[in-house]
């Protein structure tokens, strides 16, 4: 199996509009890095990371969201861009957008 492939905020291609998953308080819904083991080998330093995925289509967030979680439109992608500090704060370390992932700390 490939090593997954981590980049840079910088080279992310965000989608406008995108998706995001959130809970009933609003609360952005993050997986561990581990559980998108499917995209590659995730190195063991990062398996338990917060990652936050991005979704291009609302139909695929919809199937990604559990009971009681609802998916938001955020109109811009550069949005997420402009507050990945807020993110970064809050304990999330990755994006996941189409498949990619992208690395929030160290921006």
């Amino acid at each position: 199996k490939v090593a997954m492939s981590i980049m840079p905020l910088g080279e992310a291609m965000l989608p406008k509009p995108c998706y995001l998953v959130v809970d009933m308080r609003s609360e952005l819904i993050t997986r561990p890095l581990g559980e998108f083991a499917d995209l590659g080998k995730v190195p063991t330093s990062d398996e338990k990371a917060k990652t936050l995925p991005v979704f291009d289509n609302h139909r695929v967030a919809r199937r990604f969201s559990r009971n009681k979680q609802r998916v938001i439109k955020v109109p811009d992608g550069a949005l997420i861009t402009r507050t990945s500090p807020y993110l970064a704060a809050k304990g999330i370390t990755h994006l996941l957008v189409d498949g990619q992932v992208f690395n929030l700390v160290g921006v």
